[in-house]
């Protein structure tokens, strides 16, 4: 029989090489007494940890505008970030920051959560997919 808990050890261990940071944007605005103005509300790092980045490429086919249009194929490059399943959820649209990483050049990279993590029967880890958004500058 396999053992949940020992499948999501093996899996932090041996796919998850990397650190990230993962930053939910505040919501609305919100009132300070203080002054009587409304104010952004500060982001939230809502995980910090253990994580595994994959290349995926999305094969997409829409039909292209006007009455004769033609089908159209495009492939979409994306990424599948690998967390514990301990890990809390992460939201559409939150972002994601490679804070260390066995390859160099993926430190400092942002990404955009693109769609609500995978669930399973059968949980081992969380599966999110991430859109890359724009590369900081690390200093060396």
């Amino acid at each position: 029989m396999l053992d949940q808990s020992s499948l999501g050890r093996f899996a932090e261990r041996h796919l998850m090489p990397d650190k990230v940071e993962v930053v939910r944007a505040g919501g609305e605005d919100v009132l300070d007494p203080a002054t009587g103005d409304l104010v952004p509300v500060l982001p939230v790092v809502v995980y910090e940890g253990k994580a595994g980045l994959y290349a995926h490429q999305d094969w997409i086919r829409s039909k292209g505008s006007g009455q004769d249009g033609a089908w159209v194929e495009e492939v979409r490059a994306g990424y599948r970030m690998l967390l514990p399943l301990d890990a809390p959820e992460v939201w559409e649209k939150d972002t994601v920051l490679v804070v260390e990483a066995h390859d160099e050049q993926a430190v400092g990279r942002t990404y955009r959560v693109s769609a609500q993590g995978e669930v399973s029967s059968f949980p081992v880890l969380r599966t999110v997919w991430l859109e890359e958004h724009n590369r900081k500058s690390v200093a060396s």
